[in-house]
């Protein structure tokens, strides 16, 4: 199936949009403070440099998968010790957000359910749809797109009613450069994986559309992230901010409207679990497709299984420890890391030039 770049917009909001409205509020609010909106910024027009070189590399792979396109650019021995990475990588997120899961769902409403059930259960359900295969995934993510927009569209709404706009000024004279840096690294760990859609070759055909629909992606992945992030600090300002948990779920649940408008938490908290499930079910075809050329097996569904059930099992193993859980995903070294992979096109656009591989292939 050859996926138009619309689609490739679609999907990528969705997939960008998943994790940070989730769980990058508190975090940011807690290191930024009034200053978050910056960062946010900035690392929006970052995201458009890691675009564009993505782009570029998805024009140089043409016909080809990624997986053998890239050792034309970093040889054969560095571009297999960076799939090896991001099987790792792979693994490692998508125990990182079924661990996210388990807590959230245990905590806030299935509270007697053992949690290595709630890990399994979310592991299995991704694994499946991760089977299905990508044509599947981009199906799932054009017809929860739309919901998934107006979703949003009025969770915006409603915390718009009861925020205190009389703190907005404080934006502007609140600044630390200090903790600038360190902010940036933070929101590109969050909103910068730009690169995964170079695995999506060939059923992509990177063009001008797709760059122009993928920065558009960026946009709106920004411009949400953002508005939210100061719809949850004019409401509950910088100190609470950072330390509810889920920010967003509880300022749904104690806004001043009544009836279906203000019960409605169970409805968005399945939309985004779907959105969720589609987001580790693309990192788990990641991962297959990175180890199915390290390994030369032609067959991904065996790869997907390991690599979900290594999920599970390391989920499980943060989950008998969640101070230990709670440590890594708050430590510094952790945005690094996440940094570290995200730059991923930089370092082959770099190699390429430096090599001359783009006057090879004249790419424009």
């Amino acid at each position: 199936m050859r996926t138009t770049s619309f689609q490739m917009f679609r999907f990528a909001t969705i997939y960008m949009l998943t994790i940070p409205l989730a769980f990058m509020i508190p975090p940011l609010i807690t290191t930024s403070g009034y200053q978050g909106w910056i960062p946010i910024l900035i690392g929006g027009a970052i995201n458009m440099v890691l675009i564009f070189c993505t782009y570029k590399l998805g024009i140089f792979t043409g016909s080809q998968s990624w997986t053998e396109a890239g050792e034309k650019i970093a040889g054969k021995w560095g571009h297999r010790i960076v799939l090896l990475l991001l099987v790792l990588w792979s693994i490692y997120y998508v125990s990182l957000d079924i661990e996210q899961f388990t807590l959230f769902y245990g905590t806030v409403y299935m509270r007697e359910t053992p949690s290595w059930f709630l890990n399994l259960f979310i592991g299995l359900i991704t694994m499946i749809t991760a089977r299905w295969g990508f044509s599947t995934l981009i199906y799932i993510g054009d017809a929860s797109f739309i919901i998934l927009v107006l979703a949003t569209l009025f969770i915006l709404y409603i915390l718009a009613g009861d925020a205190d706009y009389q703190m907005l000024s404080a934006l502007l004279t609140h600044f630390d450069t200090k903790i600038l840096a360190k902010d940036v690294l933070n929101v590109i760990s969050w909103i910068g994986e730009w690169f995964v859609f170079l695995f999506i070759t060939p059923h992509l055909v990177f063009k001008k559309t797709t760059l122009r629909n993928l920065l558009l992606g960026n946009v709106v992945v920004v411009s949400t992230v953002l508005i939210t992030w100061m719809l949850v600090l004019l409401n509950l300002g910088p100190h609470f901010g950072s330390m509810v948990k889920y920010p967003v779920l509880e300022l749904i649940r104690g806004t001043s409207f009544t009836g279906l408008v203000g019960n409605a938490d169970p409805v968005f908290i399945g939309l985004w679990g779907t959105s969720m499930i589609v987001h580790d079910a693309l990192l788990l075809y990641v991962g297959a497709t990175c180890l199915s050329h390290l390994l030369k097996f032609k067959e991904k569904v065996p790869l997907i299984i390991l690599l979900a059930g290594t999920s599970v099992v390391a989920a499980f193993q943060y989950n008998r420890n969640i101070s230990l859980f709670q440590s890594d995903v708050s430590q510094f070294g952790y945005s690094i890391y996440w940094v570290v992979i995200n730059g991923i096109p930089i370092y082959y656009v770099l190699l390429a030039l430096v090599r001359g591989q783009f006057r090879k292939k004249k790419i424009s």
